[in-house]
């Protein structure tokens, strides 16, 4: 009997210490600086990628150059810049022979040459604005089309005025009013409006 006893000692012993867990080496020990988890980083946004592709496809546009909306305002647009720099200086041409050869005293005319200086400095200012944004249009610049919208509704205007007051031939304020208004409607075709790369802000799925 003792002897069993003797002998299933040692088995129960076995069984004990398979039974224990095995205690961790490196339990409470520092940890390794050097050992650092980098985090990955996270998968660049769609959002990103579609702001990519719009960008090449504007390079893309532009190298191909202007569309041909855009190409015939820009040319509309110089030609009336240079077609209202030469009635600014005719006014001021005719106010400067008026007061040499005219009557010797022009006092009774002051008012209506002083209307007059004043219709060419703005037609001046209307010339020099149509023919630098046809020129930036014809670069692909969107500040061009914007100095053409300003432009041809000043052109429209002194149009306008002109026909009413009936000092010019009426055909000369008509046909500067239809050459503005087929600047600005090819200076806003979908065509330009694309290639000038003004796109309608994205909308929220």
């Amino acid at each position: 009997m003792a002897a069993a006893r003797h002998r299933g000692a040692p088995e129960r012993d076995a069984r004990e210490l398979a039974g224990t867990p095995t205690t961790d080496p490196y339990r409470g020990s520092l940890a390794d600086p050097y050992n650092v988890t980098i985090p990955t980083p996270a998968p660049a946004a769609r959002t990103d990628t579609v702001a990519a592709d719009e960008y090449h496809a504007r390079s893309r546009q532009h190298q191909q150059g202007a569309p041909g909306p855009a190409t015939m305002a820009g040319i509309i647009a110089i030609a009336l810049g240079v077609t209202l720099g030469l009635l600014a200086m005719v006014l001021l041409a005719i106010l400067g022979l008026q007061d040499d050869y005219g009557a010797p005293d022009r006092s009774f005319y002051r008012g209506t040459d002083s209307g007059y200086v004043v219709m060419a400095l703005v037609n001046f200012g209307l010339a020099l604005a149509s023919s630098l944004g046809g020129l930036a249009l014809l670069t692909g610049r969107l500040g061009g089309r914007i100095a053409m919208t300003a432009a041809g509704t000043g052109i429209l205007v002194l149009s306008g005025f002109w026909w009413l007051r009936g000092d010019v031939s009426a055909g000369v304020p008509i046909v500067i009013g239809l050459l503005a208004l087929i600047m600005l409607a090819l200076s806003y075709q979908r065509s330009v409006t694309r290639w000038l790369g003004v796109l309608p802000a994205s909308q929220p799925e």
